[in-house]
């Protein structure tokens, strides 16, 4: 960490351990989520924010614009998943070693978290609070040649705001904390043990 303000911008070169947790109160008023547990190896991550912008007319120019965040896509790529996983992101009916697919099947609202490795070595640790992969998975399958190939699976969800106040999504990139970020330094030593949160007051 640094002793001043020396702004790091470092390519990112790894992506992994995705988290997911379960959303379980998401109000006005609250905001909680189970314990999270890992998904599976990452593979690649695809993160894209939306927004719409509106332009405001007043004297035939260009007064001001009004930009709305309208969510967040999230495409994983993994390197399998196990049924218990596909009956936590998607809803899906996981008894007895078996794994059922309905078609009333709802896809759970869920935080998901994950870390990636920049050049200079510091990592970026990310949260999103609110989601759901409600754009299905993709399996890929393929006959056993002399060369055999291994699949992998995806899966595509939409991220929104929570309710309570708006945010959608939480990071620290390692590499441009202060010595005065003790909040921060100490939840990236422990990222993935809950949904992290800025703290109210401190460092």
């Amino acid at each position: 960490m640094a002793d001043t303000q020396t702004i790091v911008r470092s390519r990112t070169k790894s992506f992994r351990d995705i988290h997911v947790a379960h959303v379980t109160k998401n109000t006005e008023t609250e905001y909680a989520t189970d314990t999270p547990t890992k998904l599976a190896r990452a593979i690649t991550g695809k993160i894209s924010d939306k927004f719409e912008s509106e332009k405001i007319y007043s004297d035939d120019s260009v007064e001001d614009t009004n930009m709305t965040y309208t969510g967040t896509e999230v495409e994983f790529e993994v390197n399998a998943l196990a049924p218990q996983d596909k009956s936590r992101v998607f809803g899906h009916l996981y008894k007895n070693g078996y794994l059922v697919k309905n078609k009333n099947d709802k896809a759970p609202e869920v935080a998901v978290g994950w870390r990636a490795k920049k050049l200079n070595g510091k990592y970026e640790f990310c949260w999103m609070y609110a989601g759901r992969f409600d754009q299905g998975m993709e399996d890929n399958y393929e006959t056993e040649g002399a060369s055999p190939k291994t699949q992998t699976a995806t899966l595509k969800g939409n991220f929104y705001e929570r309710q309570m106040d708006g945010n959608y999504k939480i990071e620290v990139d390692e590499g441009n904390l202060l010595e005065a970020d003790t909040s921060a330094a100490a939840a990236i030593a422990n990222w993935f043990a809950s949904v992290q949160e800025l703290p109210k007051t401190g460092g």
